[in-house]
C-alpha cells in the first residue's frame, strides 16, 4: 500500500495549483488540477486555504496605490508602478484569516500597565501583543516592537522606539494621549490610529477613527509645526524632514486593510519589490528568505500572506515567476529558473 501523502505536501502542491490558477489554467492544466483534487479528499481544502491566503503573489496586479512611502516634497520618489500582468482580485482580512491560522499573538485583552516602574513594554519576535491600558485605551504591538511608557504620565505619555503599533481611544479622554515618535509627537482625546517606525524607512501614521493632532518641534528656537490629520488619512515623514501638510493623503478603505493587515498575523503587499517583501518577513522569525536573482528581486508583488509562513510566501512567489525553492536549516532560498540559480 503506497505511503500516504504528507500534510505539508498537499500544502506545497496546493499553493503551487493557487498560483497556476492565477494566471490562468488551460484546459490541460484545469484536467489535471481535476484529477489531482480527486486523488485525496484533503485536497481540495488545502487548495481553497492556498486560493485565500496566497491571492495575487503576481509581478502585475492593480489595487491601487498605497501611500508613497517619501514625501513628495523631500523625495520625488514616485509610487510604484505596477508591471503588466494577470487579473486582480480583491481579498479582504476575514477571507485571509477564514483560510488558515494566523501568526500566534499573545493577547493580554484585559492586561492594565501597574505601577510607573514599568516603564517599557516590548513584544518579541514572532509575537503580537494587545494591552489594555488605564483609562481604557488599547495598545496593540507587532512582533519585535518596543514602547516606553513615561513615568507617573498615567499611561497618556508613550514613546514608538521600533516596530509598530495600533492605539484606540474608545472614549473621550479628559486630557489628551500622547505618542513620540522621533521629533513627531502625535495627540487625540479619542480615535484610533496605526504608527510605524522601521529603520531608516519613513513613519507613517494612518487614522481610522477621530483624529490626530501632529506637532514637530524644531530648529535653534524650537520652531513648532503643527497638522491636523483626519480620518481616513495617513502621514508620512521621512527621518529628519520637516512635518508638511502635503505629507498628508486620503487611504481607501482596501488600502487601510493592507496597512494594517499585521494585526491579524498578515503580510499585506501592494507593489512592493519583492528584495523589500523578503525583509518584512525576516522581522516575524528566524527563518530567512534569499532570493538569489538579483532580476527576480526586483519584481513586484502584491499580496496577502501569512507572517508566520515564509515557506509558504516563498512557494507562491516562485510559482508565480517560474522559480524554484530550496531550504537548508532556517535559509529558504528562491532562484529563477532560467537563470539555473541554485
Amino acid at each position: 500500500m503506497p505511503d500516504r501523502e504528507h500534510a505539508s505536501e498537499i500544502e506545497d502542491a496546493a499553493t503551487i495549483w493557487a498560483a497556476m490558477a492565477e494566471r490562468g489554467l488551460t484546459a490541460k492544466d484545469r484536467a489535471q488540477l481535476d484529477q489531482w483534487l480527486e486523488g485525496d479528499s484533503r485536497r481540495l481544502g488545502a487548495f481553497v486555504r492556498a486560493q485565500a491566503a496566497w491571492i495575487h503573489a503576481e509581478r502585475a496586479v492593480a489595487l491601487g496605490k498605497m501611500p508613497d512611502t517619501q514625501p513628495e516634497e523631500t523625495e520625488g520618489a514616485p509610487a510604484p508602478v505596477l508591471q503588466k500582468g494577470l487579473r486582480a482580485r480583491t481579498l479582504n482580512r476575514r477571507m485571509a484569516l477564514g483560510a488558515g491560522g494566523a501568526l500566534a499573538a499573545s493577547v493580554a485583552a484585559a492586561y492594565v500597565i501597574g505601577s510607573d516602574r514599568r516603564r517599557m513594554l516590548e513584544s518579541g519576535v514572532g509575537e503580537i501583543r494587545r494591552i489594555v491600558l488605564k483609562g481604557g485605551a488599547t495598545l496593540t504591538l507587532d512582533t519585535d516592537t518596543r514602547v516606553d511608557v513615561t513615568v507617573s504620565s498615567n499611561d497618556r505619555k508613550l514613546e514608538l522606539i521600533r516596530g509598530k503599533l495600533f492605539l484606540d481611544v474608545a472614549r473621550w479622554q479628559d486630557l489628551p494621549l500622547i505618542v513620540r515618535v522621533g521629533d513627531l509627537v502625535l495627540e487625540t482625546t479619542e480615535g484610533a490610529f496605526g504608527l510605524q517606525s522601521l529603520g531608516k524607512a519613513p513613519i507613517v501614521t494612518l487614522v481610522t477613527k477621530g483624529k490626530l493632532i501632529a506637532s514637530q518641534s524644531r530648529g535653534m528656537f524650537g520652531q513648532k509645526r503643527t497638522i491636523t490629520v483626519e480620518k481616513d488619512h495617513a502621514l508620512t515623514l521621512a527621518p529628519h524632514e520637516p512635518l508638511l501638510a502635503s505629507g498628508v493623503r486620503p487611504v481607501a478603505a482596501a488600502q487601510q486593510e493592507q496597512l494594517l493587515a499585521w494585526r491579524d498575523g498578515m503580510l499585506s503587499f501592494g507593489g512592493e519589490l519583492l528584495g523589500d517583501a523578503v525583509r518584512a518577513f525576516d522581522r516575524y522569525g528566524a527563518t530567512r528568505i534569499v532570493v538569489a536573482d538579483p532580476e527576480l528581486a526586483r519584481q513586484r508583488i502584491t499580496g496577502l500572506f501569512k507572517a508566520d509562513d515564509p515557506k509558504g510566501f516563498a512557494t507562491a512567489i516562485a510559482a508565480s515567476f517560474d522559480g524554484v525553492v530550496t531550504s537548508q536549516g532556517e535559509t529558504i532560498r528562491i532562484s529563477s529558473r532560467k537563470t539555473g540559480s541554485a
